[in-house]
């Protein structure tokens, strides 16, 4: 009974800790067309290379400028940062993508992997970031994308 107890805890203890995403879609996502990316060079490339990727297979045109440049207040703009953690070998401990458009915020998504004894915090970086974009576009939901870890896909 004792080792049955211990072993819950461990479990759901792990499962409070699992990776997971959240956020809100662009309105109207399925109709935009064109976006503007505003690199962050203190991320690194692998987000922004995995945010172009997803542009091109979504048929989304990406211009990407160099942070402080103007913005043109009728386009959709990316602001991105993320950071990495290493527990044995590097991943995305937690990740945030932001769309503005004018001056407002239309649209956020936020990825956290905390460093616990959770195994699902390592996976593949560039799938989960385009799961980012996907979420932000209205392809899948927030919770859609978490199971997906859950159900070790992503």
């Amino acid at each position: 009974m004792k080792n049955a107890l211990i072993l819950f805890t461990v479990a759901l203890l792990a499962g409070c800790s699992a990776p997971k995403y959240s956020g809100n879609a662009l309105p109207d996502a399925n109709s935009i067309e064109n976006v503007t990316i505003v690199e962050d060079t203190k991320t690194r490339s692998v987000f922004l290379d995995s945010m172009l990727d997803w542009c091109l297979n979504n048929q989304v045109k990406c211009k990407v400028v160099t942070d402080g440049s103007e913005h043109k207040p009728e386009e959709v703009t990316l602001d991105y940062v993320s950071r990495w953690s290493w527990d044995f070998r590097t991943f995305v401990a937690d990740a945030k993508i932001s769309a503005y458009q004018g001056q407002k915020r239309v649209g956020n998504v936020e990825f956290k992997a905390p460093n616990s004894a959770n195994l699902s915090k390592f996976g593949d970086d560039m799938e989960r970031i385009k799961a980012m974009m996907d979420i932000l576009f209205d392809k899948k939901t927030a919770q859609e994308a978490t199971q997906m870890i859950a159900d070790e896909k992503l």
